[in-house]
C-alpha cells in the first residue's frame, strides 16, 4: 500500500515538473510559437473551403489549394495595408484629437465643478498634449509594422500547412484524432467568424451613419476580438466609442455604444444558437475563462484569440495520451 502511495506521488509530481517546463518552453518561444499556431488556425479553417471548392466544382487539390491561397493572401494584404494607412491617418488628425479632448475635459469640468466636484489638478497633470499624442502615435506604428510583416509570414506558414493538412485529412478515417480536432477547430471558427462578418457588416453600417471615423478599421478589430471570450467584446466596444466621444460628443458616443451593444445581443442570442444548433462546441464557461487565462499568460494576446480552439485540440488530444500511458504502466515489465 505505501509502495503504491509513493508511486501515485510520484507519478503526480513528475506530471506537475513536465507541465511547468512545458509551460516555461512555451511562454520562452511565445513570439514564434504564437504565428506558428495563427498559421495552423488558418489552415485547419481554411481546408473546409478547399475541400467545398473540391466537391462543388469538381477541382483538383492542386487548383483548389491555389485558389484558397490565392484568396487568404489577396485578403490578407488589402486588410493589413489598409490598417496601416488608416494608422498613418490617425497620425494626421491627432492635433484633430487634442483639440476636440481639451474642449470635451473643460465641459467635463464645468459639469463636475457645478456639481461641487473639483477636478483642476487632475486635469492639469493629466493633460495630453500634441507631442505626447505624437509620440504615442510613434509606438503604434512600429507594431503596425510588425504586425504587417507577422501578418504576411502566417499567411505564408498557413498555405503551407494546409498544403500539407490537405494530403493527410485525405488518408485520415473518420474517427481519427486529426479528423476530430480539424472538425473541432473548424466548427468554432466557423460559427464565430459566421457571426463575426454578419456582426461586423452591422456595426459598419450603424458607425457610417453615425460619422465615426474609421468605420473599417473599428469593425476588423471587432471581428478578430470576437474569438476572444467573454472580454473581447468589452475591448472592441473602446475604439468607435472614443472616436465618438472626441469627435461627436457624448450623446452620439451613447448611441454608438447603445448600437454595438444591441447588435452583440442579436448576435448572441438569435444569429449564434442557429449555427450552434448544427455545430455545438463542447466548451463549459468555465473552460471558456480558464482557457482564456491560461493560453493569455503563456503566448500574450494572440492567446485570446488561440484559446478555445487549443483547448478544443487538447481535450481530444489529451485522454488517447493518458490511455496509450496507462497501457504501457499496465504492461508487464519483462
Amino acid at each position: 500500500m505505501t509502495d503504491r502511495l509513493t508511486s501515485e506521488s510520484m507519478r503526480f509530481l513528475l506530471w506537475g515538473a513536465c507541465i511547468v517546463i512545458i509551460s516555461w518552453g512555451i511562454k520562452a518561444a511565445s513570439n514564434v510559437l504564437s504565428l506558428i499556431l495563427l498559421s495552423f488556425l488558418l489552415a485547419y479553417s481554411a481546408l473546409p473551403f478547399v475541400k467545398w471548392l473540391m466537391h462543388q466544382f469538381h477541382l483538383r487539390k492542386t487548383v483548389a489549394l491555389a485558389l484558397a491561397v490565392g484568396l487568404m493572401g489577396t485578403w490578407a494584404i488589402a486588410l493589413l495595408v489598409l490598417l496601416y494607412q488608416n494608422v498613418a491617418e490617425v497620425k494626421e488628425k491627432l492635433p484633430i484629437y487634442e483639440v476636440h479632448a481639451r474642449d470635451l475635459r473643460q465641459h467635463a469640468a464645468v459639469f463636475l465643478h457645478a456639481h461641487s466636484i473639483d477636478i483642476t489638478s487632475l486635469s492639469a497633470t493629466n493633460s495630453l498634449t500634441s507631442s505626447e499624442m505624437v509620440k504615442l502615435a510613434s509606438l503604434i506604428l512600429p507594431e503596425v509594422s510588425r504586425l504587417f510583416s507577422d501578418g504576411l509570414v502566417v499567411v505564408l506558414l498557413g498555405g503551407i500547412l494546409l498544403s500539407m493538412i490537405a494530403g493527410d485529412a485525405e488518408k485520415a478515417t473518420p474517427r481519427s484524432i486529426l479528423t476530430q480536432v480539424q472538425n473541432d477547430v473548424s466548427h468554432y471558427v466557423s460559427i464565430y467568424a459566421t457571426t463575426g462578418v454578419l456582426t461586423s457588416l452591422a456595426n459598419l453600417l450603424l458607425l457610417m451613419v453615425l460619422g465615426v471615423d474609421f468605420p473599417v478599421v473599428c469593425c476588423v478589430l471587432y471581428f478578430f476580438l470576437n474569438f476572444i471570450p467573454s472580454i473581447g467584446f468589452v475591448l472592441s466596444l473602446a475604439a468607435p466609442t472614443c472616436l465618438a466621444l472626441l469627435m461627436l460628443g457624448w450623446k452620439k458616443a451613447l448611441l454608438v455604444l447603445g448600437g454595438l451593444v444591441l447588435t452583440q445581443l442579436v448576435s448572441k442570442y438569435a444569429i449564434t444558437p442557429l449555427f450552434l444548433g448544427k455545430k455545438n462546441v463542447k466548451i463549459s464557461p468555465m473552460e471558456k475563462t480558464i482557457s482564456l487565462l491560461w493560453w493569455v499568460f503563456l503566448l500574450g494576446a494572440v492567446g485570446g484569440i488561440l484559446a478555445i480552439p487549443l483547448t478544443l485540440a487538447m481535450k481530444r488530444l489529451l485522454p488517447d495520451f493518458f490511455v496509450i500511458e496507462r497501457s504501457y504502466a499496465a504492461a508487464p515489465s519483462a
